[in-house]
């Protein structure tokens, strides 16, 4: 998240500033068990080697049907975050810019809901590559609708607060999109079972799908949390809070996947990748009285974008 303000330098001079902080887990691999019934899928995946945070879980609930589907989602990590800032221009005298990684962790918490629906689901089958049970036999695509609501919180430790340069303790986003785009179904081979049942390679389907969306609804929460030392044990001792609501402008933003299957005997393997984008700026500046920041910044606005990106296999066996 980006913090864009104006600092008075010198009997009005004023110079631009910029705090960004940002807050991520790393890469992992995880090992799980899903299971399914009908359109119906519940999952629960553990993460194995090098750990993606200090702290981490999530929750999912997807349906998946030929129409419409879906799918609930839910984490909370706990991390380092990096925070930074930024004043004036890197030839001036005056510039000055400093990062800090903090040794206290930070508290991430998404949750999402998705939904969609297909036009052509006669001849187009969407879940396909991407779950057990339906099988696309020759090639077929159709424009969808889609719909996202999302809510998510990042909450700054008093301790990391207090030693970086982060001019919130917390922000909290809540959006609504609603867009639509394409999907299409590639079948490079298809095998109708002529013999036994399960004999052979059945099936490959590669998906692509593409929904370009708006987010109409664009909510941002600030809090900034005001502190006096406990002079016995050096704590913070937290004394009150400044909170501010501010609606951003209206987005583009972008939900995209992909994915390949193969059937096989009585085994579904599926690798899929899925990427989400979403941005947000705030309307108007914003006023500084509403954050714990010195009388001399003003001007403040903000921008910010929410990266979320998967790659996930799954091997599926049919009872």
């Amino acid at each position: 998240m980006d913090v864009n303000f104006m600092l008075d330098f010198n009997d009005d001079d004023w110079l631009k500033g910029l705090s960004q902080y940002s807050l991520s887990e790393n890469l992992c691999k995880k090992i799980g068990l899903e299971v399914g019934y009908g359109n119906v899928a519940l999952g629960y995946s553990l993460e194995v080697g090098p750990r993606s945070a200090w702290k981490k879980s999530a929750f999912g609930l997807g349906i998946m049907g030929k129409s419409w589907g879906a799918k609930f989602n839910y984490s909370k990590i706990s991390n380092p975050f990096i925070s930074s800032m930024t004043i004036g221009q890197e030839d001036d005298e005056s510039y000055f810019h400093d990062e800090i990684i903090t040794e206290e962790a930070a508290i991430l918490k998404n949750f999402t809901a998705d939904g969609y629906y297909v036009f052509n689901n006669m001849r187009f089958a969407y879940p396909a590559a991407y779950k057990i049970g339906l099988i696309q036999r020759h090639t077929a695509g159709s424009w969808m609708l889609t719909a996202r609501y999302m809510q998510g919180s990042l909450y700054n430790s008093p301790e990391a607060s207090w030693d970086s340069y982060n001019m919130l303790d917390c922000f909290s986003t809540m959006q609504a999109s609603i867009g639509g785009g394409y999907s299409v179904n590639f079948v490079p081979w298809h095998k109708d079972p002529t013999g036994p049942r399960d004999e052979g390679l059945r099936n490959l389907t590669i998906n692509l799908t593409a929904m370009p969306v708006i987010t109409l609804v664009n909510y941002l929460k600030t809090t900034s949390y005001e502190y006096d030392i406990d002079d016995e044990s050096g704590g913070l001792n937290k004394t009150g809070e400044k909170v501010s609501k501010i609606w951003c402008y209206p987005m583009p933003n972008y939900i995209g996947s992909a994915a390949i299957s193969l059937t096989m005997w009585r085994f579904f393997f599926s690798a899929q990748f899925t990427y989400n984008r979403f941005y947000f700026r705030s309307r108007d500046a914003f006023d500084a009285s509403q954050m714990d920041i010195p009388d001399y910044v003003d001007d403040i606005s903000f921008r910010g974008v929410f990266h979320d990106w998967m790659l996930k296999g799954i091997l599926v066996y049919r009872f």
